[in-house]
């Protein structure tokens, strides 16, 4: 859904309004222009730095044309309309024109003039806009700076298309302006219904890249769960429930693509705008279809009755209704799909949770709890599509919470049955233990027993028919717990575990073991990215410390037939300088082992790894020394082409090598900690004779009289 509407009934708005108040208010994620002072239809901005500053909204106020589609060169002092003066983000029905609301449907064109200082001028800008009901056309000092679909004064002239878009350009000291034309004919809500920013082009352009960075990552995460449910389906098919949670993450996926960034449109630039509210719409319909019967297959007696033939029906017949109409009529029944499908569905689900919950079915407090978190999102997304809140898209996180309490469960199970096979383990030892006592003291009377009756044959014969008696006892007792045992285990193969179990145990428990190591470095970059980490910062001697360092990881490289070698190239300074720097021990020697170890890894049988040093003294005395710190190695090399991208996030090389691949975030954390000590980290390569991975931090030189040993500690990303 991605419509809003403010002209529901009464009651709709008391529901919605008691829901906002229980979710709270939430503040906007960007700067507000509130502050800044608006006269004449003139924004001033000349107070705006935008290199320091964050981005403004552009709220207004705004002169508005409606059913005019004015460009820049008629935008002057002849124009004799009396344009509206509006703010943004709104409908065009929440505009009043002679004391009359405006309908939805039209077009309009808006114009902003603000003013900037000299200095603010001096940099390059960018605009983001992001949704604009549903085709516009921008102009900024009347140069043409982007638009979306077509626009035009009627419903076949126009063409619809809507997902968020950024722009740049170069202001000018004074007065700016800015034109929008913007048509709409075929949807129920018309205009500029979110905000428009306006700051320094690399901060929009940063704003825009996480955006789409963000919603692909969720998107891509529901996809690689719908995948690995098919598999787990495949393995496992008497589980039912498995296939519709990756139904359910499937549709979660589409509708992901199609929100946010819209980045399918991006994908797919065939995919209409028409096809694309429909798919959305749909993907909607197939996630309530498959929550209804997924809880069924999960807890049957718990879960209601007539659940799933019912909203079956139903959401059958609304999304059949969707394909057949276009989306300026379905898009108008909104408000009674929420209130007669969507919410009964997800209440039905969460009611299924708590009895199951209460009744302690497996798992069920964490299912419970998982969608009481995604149910709120999705009251938050009403909310928002309704107009009570200011921002949403919360629906894929709330998703991505559930299917998080998913694998908790899943994790659980394997769990619980990795214990119950310890448990027969330790039982089949102790039996075999106790069989063991049982035999070695019969052989010990069997023995007596010969010594007694070694005097005659009939008392040999008679002790013979006693050992005999004694055996088939033994043998009794023997065969009795061995048959439980193959029973046991008859059981394990056949009847509780599948043969295939053993192999997609393990397979889970290494993917487990990745995993667990992928979201420790996600968590690590995490809060190395906002700053959480507590660095313990000291000044070190380099020299001795990186003689150290290398020591330490000489029998790493042993081991795969490779020389590590410490170079001292510590150039003369001053009769008793050392050349020192501040760092954190721990968190640097993670930098070293990490490239050393990659170094090691990519370096064929009898190669060289070198870590040697190299000081750059400052031509400028108001700017620090520095230091480079190399690794240098004779492996297999980097392209060219790959050397700018291997330290982002989950890069992995497409030349090769994936046997000896990791998890794609070492480096990426590397250089947020070597930019936590202010340094900087680089590579150069060519390709067969080798790479330089290059450290450069700030440099100190130190009066010391001898180099003192400082003990590394660490480990290995």
């Amino acid at each position: 859904m991605i419509h809003r509407n403010k002209g529901m009934n009464a009651t709709v708005v008391w529901l919605l309004a008691a829901l906002s108040i229980l979710w709270g208010a939430v503040p906007s994620s960007y700067a507000s222009s509130s502050d800044d002072a608006a006269e004449a239809g003139v924004l001033d901005l000349r107070g705006w730095n935008p290199g320091a500053d964050r981005p403004v909204a552009l709220t207004g106020p705004w002169e508005f044309y409606w059913n005019r589609l004015l460009e820049p060169n008629r935008m002057d002092r002849s124009l004799t309309d009396v344009p509206l003066s509006v703010e943004i983000p709104a409908q065009w029905q929440s505009y009043t024109l002679d004391n009359e609301p405006l309908p939805n449907e039209g077009y309009a064109t808006y114009r902003l003039t603000f003013t900037l200082s000299e200095n603010s001028a001096v940099y390059p800008l960018g605009l983001y806009v992001r949704n604009v009901a549903t085709a516009y056309r921008l102009w900024i000092n009347g140069v043409p700076a982007m638009g979306n679909g077509k626009v035009g004064a009627d419903a076949k002239s126009m063409v619809p298309r809507n997902y968020p878009k950024a722009s740049y350009f170069q202001p000018r000291p004074g007065v700016n302006e800015m034109v929008i034309q913007v048509s709409n004919f075929v949807q129920r809500t018309g205009g500029i219904w979110e905000g428009i920013e306006l700051g320094d082009a690399e901060k929009i352009a940063s704003l825009h890249r996480n955006d789409v960075m963000t919603w692909a990552l969720i998107a891509g995460g529901l996809l690689l769960m719908a995948v690995y449910s098919v598999f787990l389906y495949l393995f496992r098919s008497r589980e039912p429930a498995v296939i519709w949670f990756g139904l359910i993450c499937l549709a979660v996926c589409v509708r992901s693509a199609l929100l946010g960034p819209s980045f399918a449109y991006v994908l797919f630039p065939g995919l209409s705008w028409e096809w694309g509210v429909k798919l959305e719409y749909l993907s909607e319909i197939v996630t309530l279809v498959c929550m209804a019967v997924f809880v069924r297959k999960q807890y049957p007696r718990e879960a209601v009755r007539f659940a799933v033939p019912v909203f079956g029906a139903a959401l059958g017949g609304f999304g059949a209704f969707v394909l057949a109409t276009p989306a300026k009529v379905y898009t108008q029944y909104l408000v009674p799909y929420i209130l007669a499908l969507l919410l009964p569905v997800y209440l039905c689900v969460l009611y299924s949770y708590i009895r199951a919950a209460l009744r302690r079915r497996t798992g069920a407090r964490v299912n419970a709890t998982g969608f009481a978190v995604f149910f709120a999102s999705v009251i938050h997304e009403i909310l928002y599509y309704t107009g009570f809140v200011s921002f949403g898209g919360l629906v894929s996180y709330g998703m991505l919470f559930f299917l998080l309490t998913q694998l908790l469960n899943l994790s659980s199970m394997f769990g619980k049955a990795l214990n119950r096979s310890e448990a027969l383990s330790r039982e089949l030892a102790k039996v075999i233990e106790a069989q063991e006592e049982t035999i070695v003291s019969r052989t010990a009377s069997l023995q007596e027993l010969n010594r007694k009756l070694e005097q005659g044959n009939r008392d040999l014969t008679r002790l013979e028919q006693v050992r005999s008696t004694l055996l088939a006892d033994a043998h009794h007792d023997l065969t009795t717990p061995l048959t439980s045992i193959k029973g046991f285990s008859k059981a394990i193969m056949t009847s509780v575990i599948s043969e295939e179990a053993p192999q997609y145990a393990r397979r889970i428990y290494e993917r487990s073991l990745f995993l667990e190591k992928l979201i420790d470095n996600v968590f690590e970059l995490s809060q190395l990215k906002t700053e959480e980490l507590q660095f313990q910062f000291q000044e070190l001697p380099l020299p001795p410390f990186l003689r150290q360092l290398t020591q330490k990881y000489e029998s790493e490289a042993l081991s795969a037939n490779v020389s590590l070698r410490w170079e001292n190239t510590e150039p003369a300074l001053l009769p008793s300088g050392e050349i020192c720097a501040i760092v954190d021990p721990y968190r640097f020697e993670r930098v070293f082992a990490n490239l050393v170890g990659n170094a090691i890894k990519f370096t064929p049988g009898e190669g060289l790894v070198r870590v040697w040093i190299e000081f750059r003294p400052s031509e400028n005395p108001q700017e620090e020394d520095r230091v480079v710190i190399h690794i240098t190695d004779t492996g297999v090399g980097i392209p060219e082409s790959e050397l700018p991208l291997i330290f982002e996030r989950h890069y992995r090389s497409p030349s090769g090598h994936s046997d000896k691949a990791g998890s794609g975030l070492g480096l990426a954390i590397c250089r947020e900690i070597v930019a936590r000590h202010r340094g900087e980290l680089g590579a150069s390569s060519v390709p067969g004779q080798g790479s330089d991975f290059r450290i450069v931090l700030p440099a100190l030189i130190s009066q010391s009289e001898a180099n003192q040993e400082h003990p590394p500690q660490g480990e290995s990303l």
